[in-house]
């Protein structure tokens, strides 16, 4: 297939590189060719281009730093949030590249990712680790403040059908919360399946992957997106 060799391709280019961490704008591209949806985004230097681009999406927007040095943008203030028009854009633009792009920056900035700002909904985690003596578990958990103060995660061994998906969605205490809670719809509870699913099989034909995050995904009546992806790999082969 040539999603199949699309996303190898991309592997093939991080190792060569030497990387094991993957850029956000690279986990993404590997996400959406394994069907898992994610927001609509343009990566840039130039200002004018996010001007257009984000023109094209519509606002609210949000920036986000690219650099592979710097893993958790929020805490360096790398990401700038709801963004509304034209005239905020290119100020928060401007403060990020200066900020990170300059000649005396330690951070080597690979671009501006311009994001179309998703609106907020129940949040869920799905993620996947590759173990060495069991290979890859998925794993699923109600995200947000749920996550911080409950734990309720769970996990589940690859590959998973749909039963065994729906089992690990189900098997949550706070499995209740995506029926609707507070006036809040019911979650699209397909939607969350097909990307448990599509994870899996993610992990089946990547082999050096050893760990995938989709934190949050945000969960709707009709549909769901992963808002931040992130992707690890072996260092070497044999590595786990």
């Amino acid at each position: 297939m040539a999603e199949l060799k699309e996303c190898e391709n991309i592997i093939a280019k991080v190792v060569g590189e030497g990387r094991t961490m993957m850029r956000a704008d690279e986990a993404k591209q590997v996400c959406s060719l394994h069907n898992i949806p994610v927001p609509i985004s343009h990566i840039t230097l130039d200002v004018q281009e996010a001007v257009l681009q984000a023109n094209e999406m519509g606002y609210p927007i949000v920036l986000k730093v690219i650099s592979p040095q710097i893993v958790h943008k929020s805490d360096v203030g790398g990401v700038i949030l709801n963004i509304g028009d034209e005239r905020e854009l290119e100020i928060a633009f401007e403060k990020l590249v200066s900020k990170f792009a300059a000649k005396n920056s330690s951070a080597k900035v690979f671009g501006i990712l311009v994001e179309k700002m998703m609106q907020p909904s129940t949040e869920v985690i799905i993620g996947a680790i590759r173990d060495r003596q069991f290979g890859p578990s998925i794993m699923f958990g109600i995200g947000g403040v749920f996550t911080e103060i409950f734990n309720d995660v769970a996990f589940r061994v690859a590959p998973l059908d749909m039963i065994d998906a729906l089992n690990l969605v189900r098997g949550l205490r706070g499995y209740k919360i995506l029926e609707g809670v507070r006036g809040k719809p019911a979650a699209d509870l397909d939607s969350i399946i097909n990307v448990l699913l599509s994870v899996s099989g993610l992990m089946m034909e990547h082999e050096f992957i050893s760990q995938l995050d989709l934190n949050p995904v945000i969960v709707y009546a009709e549909g769901v997106c992963a808002v931040d992806c992130r992707i690890v790999l072996r260092s070497k082969e044999g590595d786990i």
